[in-house]
């Protein structure tokens, strides 16, 4: 099955009304797969029960921001790894650097090997309008 996209223009940040726009492609007409979804498609595949699954995916959920808070890189072999990284303040000093230069959290994912293989595989349409 195809992933749909549209063509969107976007102008050099700061410049506008200077510079021409360049047109990209955009992701279009996903849809959310949530965790009822996700749970009895991975039951289908297997011999554990909906409920199983998602007692598991939500314990998953309360764990991994939890062992990223006590210091792991959290790898699923499989699937990839999850960790932290932070933005921050910059000080002309080291010795000034503290935790409230920290000014943002965010959470990575990289996705393993075989995930990305399959990435490469997906096919792209164009949406039509109308």
């Amino acid at each position: 099955m195809p992933i749909y996209y549209k063509t969107v223009s976007k102008r050099p940040g700061g410049i506008a009304g200077k510079i021409l726009p360049k047109y990209y492609p955009a992701l279009t007409g996903r849809t959310l797969a949530d965790l009822e979804m996700v749970s009895k498609e991975i039951a289908a595949r297997s011999t554990f029960t909906r409920a199983d699954i998602a007692g598991v995916l939500e314990s998953f959920s309360s764990l991994i921001p939890e062992l990223l808070a006590d210091g792991y890189n959290v790898k699923l072999d499989g699937l990839g790894s999850f960790s932290l990284h932070v933005s921050g303040k910059g000080q002309e000093d080291p010795e000034k650097v503290s935790s409230k230069d920290i000014t943002k959290v965010k959470m990575a994912f990289l996705p393993s090997k075989r995930i990305k293989k399959a990435l490469t595989q997906l096919t792209f349409r164009k949406h039509q309008k109308g």
